[in-house]
């Protein structure tokens, strides 16, 4: 378990490191600058964060869902944790993301069962009408584009491409921009964008 626990000097972003790393030097995670491992750490480690700080109040929780939460201290999604003093601003970035999900439809999947049978027997009959029947080459040509549209319009009923707004999280440091976190739904991003703008408020 890392022993050591400080703050990027760049962006803030809290990092664990083992001790016998004291004194060497590393790469932030998430600018990427090098830094000096301090031999004493900056900062508390995260669980006497926890039971310490918020139980005494010095800590206030605006928003905690799963494995995110923001307090007027820091801002901590997942394994990651962005000491708040170190965030200028926040935005969210809306864009579209193609997602491919296997179709449930049993109707669609045994339809594109039999159609990509049927295209490999058309591409196997094409060989063999070549090889064993002295057709022209061109029916292989004919067969084997026939049998590939098949295969395609197979694997188009058997999964489903759609376009769906993804929603990113962007903290705006002294050291530049940092995607923090990105979901789906608009409501859940609209949540933790407000909660982090009453810290930075909150912070001064």
């Amino acid at each position: 378990m890392s022993d050591k626990h400080f703050e990027c000097p760049k962006c803030a972003q809290t990092i664990d490191a083992p001790k016998e790393l004291a004194g060497q030097l590393t790469e932030c995670p998430t600018c990427k600058e090098t830094i000096e491992v301090p031999i004493h750490s900056r900062t508390q480690p995260p669980d006497s964060v926890n039971s310490t700080a918020i139980a005494s109040g010095d800590e206030s929780i605006f928003f905690q869902s799963g494995d995110i939460m923001v307090t007027n201290a820091r801002f901590v999604v997942g394994a990651k944790t962005f000491a708040m003093r170190g965030i200028t601003s926040v935005e969210a970035i809306e864009s579209e993301q193609v997602v491919e999900i296997k179709s449930a439809d049993p109707v669609a999947r045994a339809l594109a069962n039999i159609i990509t049978l049927a295209g490999l027997l058309i591409i196997g009959a094409g060989f063999y009408c070549w090889i064993f029947c002295e057709y022209s080459f061109w029916v292989v040509v004919v067969a084997g584009v026939i049998g590939l549209l098949m295969l395609g319009i197979a694997g188009s009923l058997n999964f489903i491409n759609y376009k769906k707004r993804a929603f990113k999280i962007v903290l705006k440091t002294a050291g530049g921009e940092v995607t923090t976190y990105k979901s789906f739904d608009r409501n859940h991003i609209s949540q933790i964008i407000r909660a982090l703008n009453d810290s930075i408020i909150a912070h001064g």
